[in-house]
């Protein structure tokens, strides 16, 4: 039986967009829950099983999903699983995809066959899911190449956390593969945060920062840095406020800087929290920007729905 934790950890909607720099496992997620859910929920799910009886499968995923998330039903994840199971089986690839999120830490392997089938089937949020899964060497032998091409694939096809987990990809593999490497990481990093994912848009400013794939230039990294704050990245809020504060490639604004830490501090952000609250230590000497673990893309970096 999947523990209720985990399988609510599948429908939480992100790491929201956001890289998840703590540096747990990978756990790609779903593509979405039980959105269209009516007034009354319990009406909603009655109807769903009835339709689900009768072999709609999209029927049956949705009724997965209010069974994961507690929707209208009680929380029931072997439930849940079920459904999802039989709603692959009959083809709903989006199904497939959920069916393997919820097999991922208690059966790797079968959640890499059901990843495969839907990426086969032309569900590209699967074949990202499965890209992490063969550069994590979960379920299945570690393949970066694989997993690179994708990962580009899915990038392509516009999925954009697929993007970014393509540039984190490209970053692992650079320190061997030199310019090249890095040029392709700024490439899917720049799709990323054109197409949406505030994430990307930081990393570029990281990289601006530290000068990896292109020359250091602190001016550059803060526009980057301020369209990943903007959405509502923390990460990137909390290095461009230092970098105001400091006055680090920006003027030097020190009450915008404070405000950018109470926003990224807000947002859970505990390095933000920390400089806010250094009584003893002066607001322009806050420490060097891109520390707290940010520059570097953790093993889940790009997790996240659709």
């Amino acid at each position: 039986m999947i523990p209720t934790a985990s399988v609510k950890l599948w429908l939480v909607a992100m790491c929201a967009l956001a890289i998840d720099c703590s540096g747990k496992p990978a756990r790609p997620l779903p593509e979405d829950a039980a959105g269209d859910v009516g007034p009354d929920p319990i009406e909603q799910a009655g109807r769903l099983d009835h339709q689900c009886a009768g072999k709609d499968l999209e029927a049956c995923r949705k009724l997965a999903v209010m069974y994961a998330e507690g929707t209208g039903v009680s929380p029931d994840p072997k439930r849940a699983t079920a459904l999802f199971n039989q709603a692959c089986a009959g083809g709903n690839l989006p199904a497939c995809n959920h069916y393997a999120l919820a097999l991922a830490e208690p059966d790797p392997a079968r959640a890499v066959d059901a990843y495969q089938r839907a990426c086969d089937g032309g569900y590209k949020l699967a074949c990202r899911n499965l890209g992490l899964m063969l550069r994590d060497g979960r379920g299945v032998a570690p393949d970066l190449v694989r997993a690179g091409a994708l990962l580009d694939k899915a990038c392509k096809a516009g999925v954009p956390l697929a993007c970014t987990s393509a540039g984190d990809l490209d970053a692992m593999r650079a320190i061997k593969g030199g310019a090249l490497r890095y040029r392709e990481m700024v490439a899917h990093y720049k799709q990323g945060c054109e197409a949406g994912d505030p994430t990307a848009c930081r990393q570029i400013g990281i990289a601006y920062l530290e000068g990896r794939g292109m020359a250091k230039s602190p001016s550059a990294a803060a526009v980057w840095l301020e369209r990943a704050c903007m959405p509502d990245d923390p990460v990137g809020c909390r290095l461009l406020g230092v970098m105001k504060l400091q006055g680090n490639g920006v003027p030097r604004d020190v009450e915008r800087g404070k405000l950018l830490l109470s926003r990224a501090c807000d947002a859970k952000d505990d390095e933000a929290c920390r400089r806010l609250r250094a009584d003893n230590e002066p607001a322009d000497d806050a420490g060097p920007v891109g520390d707290g673990g940010s520059s570097t893309p953790g093993p889940d970096a790009g997790l996240a729905p659709e």
